[in-house]
Formats: C-alpha cells, sequence, structure tokens
C-alpha cells in the first residue's frame, strides 16, 4: 500500500486532535496535572559520538490529568491499587524509528537492523499506595508499525532540513501492522535508609502484538527529593518540596519472547506479506541487559531530566545501543 506523503501531516493532525480531544475532556471532567514531552536520540550522547543507527529517535507527548468521576472504559481496563485515590491518568501520542548501521545503502542490509517505525497512542494510570510503598503504572498502547508509522517522511525531513545523510532503504522497512499492547511496571521501595537516598525495585511486563517481554531491575536515587512512595507518611505540609535535584542510575535485565519490530507482527506472521525485511526468530536475543543513568531538576512549575541510555545487542551480530533522553514537564 502506497500513501502520499502530502497525507502524512493530515493523518498527524487527527491522530494529535484525537489525542487533545481526550484531554479536553478529561480537562472538563477531571482536573488537569501536566504535560510531558519525551525525547529519545541516538545523537544525544555525552561523548559527542552520535551512531544514527538501530533506535535512532523517538518522541512522546503525554496530558496527565486527576480523576474526578467513576472510572469507565477504557480507563477501567488498568491497574488500580491506591489506598487515598492517588491516581493520575494520561493520554499521550509516540513516535519511534528505527534504521541499520548504514542509512546511505539502499539495499536490504541482510542480518543487521530492519528499517522499522511505530506511530502509536497511550493511555495510562500511575496508581500509588502509599501504605504499601508501591505504584503501578500501566498502559494501553494503539496504533500502527511500518509505513503508516511515517518514520521514513520523518527522518527524511529532518535529515533535509540538516543537510544530513538521507535514509535511503526505508523502501524495505517492515511492514505495516497494528500495535496493541498492555504494560505493567511495578515499583517497590526496598531502602529508604535517609531522606536523600531511595532504593526501588522494578518489575515490569510487555503483553501484546507488538512486543512480548518480562523483566526486573533496580532503581537508586541520591540527592534532594520527595518521596512519592512515603507521602502517605509525610505530613501534608511538608508533602511539596519546592526544589528537587537528584541523581539516579536504573540497570535491569528483560527477557524478550517477540518483538514485531524486529520480526514483523501478528498480520504479517498470518499473511505473510512480500514487501519489506524483518529477522528470523533464531537470531533475537533473548536476554537483554538495560541501563539508565541521568539528572532531574524539579521546579514547582516546570522539570527537566537528562539521562543516558544503554540497550545491549536485541539480536546476534548487533551492537549495544546507546542514546540519549531528554524529558521536560510542565505543571498545568
Amino acid at each position: 500500500m502506497k500513501i502520499s506523503v502530502r497525507k502524512y501531516p493530515l493523518l498527524i493532525l487527527v491522530l494529535i486532535l484525537f489525542i487533545i480531544s481526550n484531554g479536553k475532556t478529561a480537562g472538563q471532567q477531571n482536573k488537569l496535572n501536566s504535560f510531558q514531552v519525551l525525547w529519545d536520540n541516538d545523537f544525544l550522547n555525552i561523548r559527542g559520538d552520535g551512531t544514527d543507527r538501530y533506535y535512532t529517535n523517538g518522541i512522546r507527548l503525554d496530558l496527565f490529568y486527576l480523576k474526578k468521576q467513576k472510572t469507565k472504559f477504557p480507563s477501567s481496563l488498568l491497574l488500580n491499587i491506591s489506598n487515598d485515590n492517588n491516581n493520575i491518568f494520561s493520554w499521550g501520542l509516540a513516535q519511534s524509528m528505527f534504521t541499520p548501521r548504514n542509512i546511505s545503502y539502499p539495499d536490504i542490509q541482510y542480518n543487521d537492523r530492519p528499517y522499522s517505525g511505530a506511530l502509536f497512542g497511550i493511555h495510562s494510570l500511575q496508581s500509588t499506595h502509599s501504605g504499601k510503598r508501591t505504584r503501578v503504572n500501566t498502559e494501553i498502547r494503539f496504533g500502527v508499525i511500518g509505513p503508516l508509522s511515517f518514520a521514513k517522511e520523518t527522518q527524511t525531513w529532518v535529515h533535509n532540513a540538516f543537510n544530513y545523510t538521507k535514509p535511503l532503504g526505508w523502501h524495505n522497512q517492515v511492514p505495516t501492522d497494528i500495535i496493541l499492547n498492555y504494560n505493567i511496571n511495578i515499583e517497590k521501595q526496598l531502602l529508604y535508609p535517609s531522606r536523600n537516598l531511595l532504593v526501588t525495585g522494578i518489575i515490569e511486563t510487555y503483553n501484546g502484538t507488538v512486543y512480548n517481554a518480562a523483566g526486573a531491575g533496580f532503581m537508586l536515587k541520591l540527592g534532594k527529593f520527595q518521596n512519592y512512595l512515603e507521602e502517605y507518611f509525610i505530613p501534608i505540609k511538608k508533602r511539596d518540596i519546592p526544589f528537587q535535584l537528584y541523581l539516579f542510575m536504573k540497570p535491569a535485565i528483560r527477557v524478550v519472547l517477540s518483538n514485531a519490530l524486529l520480526q514483523g507482527g501478528l498480520l504479517n506472521q498470518i499473511w505473510a506479506q512480500n514487501t519489506g525485511y524483518t529477522l528470523n526468530k533464531d537470531i533475537i536475543e533473548r536476554l537483554l541487559p538495560l541501563y539508565d543513568a541521568g539528572a532531574t531538576l524539579v521546579l514547582p512549575a516546570f522539570s527537566l531530566t537528562i539521562s543516558q541510555k544503554f540497550i545491549g545487542p536485541e539480536f546476534k551480530g548487533q551492537y549495544t545501543q546507546e542514546f540519549g533522553n531528554l524529558t521536560m514537564k510542565f505543571k498545568l
């Protein structure tokens, strides 16, 4: 299926309006909390050594709000563990893109990462039980992978705008397929010996058409911060810290069952498509190490997080990936 580039802005506009309309409805019926912009890119590198390979760019927009009314579908599908209605919902929109090592080569690069892109909406719930010092974040992702993600058009436009290498192999990208995933992240306080040091344990699962995996790890925070898992035990007057500045690190290990952005999606497995290049399941690495480290600044109306992320090889012969993340959050 060939999609005209001229239709690209229209489809993106429709998706954005869909998210905004849900956010507007949330704002009318509930209470808006914050707006977040998340950007991943392999040129955001502390060593100044951008790679432009594998996971090369990702952007995500989220509108967070507090519900005043009874939870209805699809919010009712998300896990609520709160003992005092400590829940934050969100609607979001995201795009991710992946490329092989050499984007200036037009032919299929066998045994290397396929070109692939994803465009999807997100509905999530961040639910905290302060009494149990536990937070559960669940999210539903829905959208498409393949040409309809417009990853090709996005990367080509950006590279042309900055007079950078033109990606020539997008016609070989992973075929169009659907995204419908249900992801769960559980965070539990392990150690809190002082107000400047926190260690939490993390368990995560990913289930659906695009990614199936499970993992575990921990996060260490060091500095001046508000422990959101202890709010139930903190006097109300002391809960809001106007200034926070802390460092964090988050190592994890993940077991991967399938990845549609490498292997092709559900529809491709049922009805094999002749277009696009995908990897055989036998060369997928099943054990995936991850590491994330950075710093966060929190002000009364704004927060900024800068971090470096490392991901081990996702298939045999791949290098370790390194990319930076910039996250900005605005209070509403």
